[in-house]
């Protein structure tokens, strides 16, 4: 078997072990470089054969620049995006808000190294301090509420 035919059979092959293996594109990388070679002696080799390969992977490129802006905007061509969106105003939530719980006061259950469980109105939290060190039992206040994180500082009695 010539040489630009077991490049372009390395090539396949390569390929075919990147769809079945996660390689991070080892063998994908390999797989291309082999089929190249192989085209570019297909082709004759030369400044032409280059060209032609050029070409080739100029509009391989455009194409998938094309698809990538365009594709996801039509969902048909595209089952695998979410298309509608999920509103707060219909009741959905990512979670529960908590910025009722700015100001309250509470008692440290466990040593805050900055994180750690505070009893807080009767009811168990995880908390991190804003980076102090905070002994176990000792009072504290919630400052600051971003999402589901609850953030405490000492304060004194």
């Amino acid at each position: 078997m010539p040489m630009e035919y077991t490049f372009l059979l390395a090539g396949v092959l390569l390929l075919a072990i990147e769809l079945v293996i996660p390689g991070f594109g080892i063998f994908g990388m390999a797989g291309m470089a082999c089929m190249t070679i192989g085209a570019f002696f297909v082709l004759g080799g030369g400044l032409t054969a280059l060209v032609i390969l050029l070409g080739i992977y100029l509009l391989l490129g455009l194409g998938i620049a094309f698809l990538c802006l365009y594709l996801p905007k039509e969902s048909k061509y595209n089952p695998f995006v979410l298309w509608t969106q999920q509103k707060n105003s219909e009741g959905y939530t990512g979670g529960r808000d908590l910025t009722a719980l700015l100001g309250q006061k509470g008692r440290a259950l466990t040593t805050l190294r900055p994180a750690g469980t505070i009893l807080a109105d009767g009811k168990r939290l995880d908390v991190s301090s804003l980076g102090d060190y905070i002994e176990k039992g000792t009072s504290v206040t919630i400052v600051k509420v971003e999402g589901s994180k609850i953030f405490v500082e000492k304060t004194e009695e």
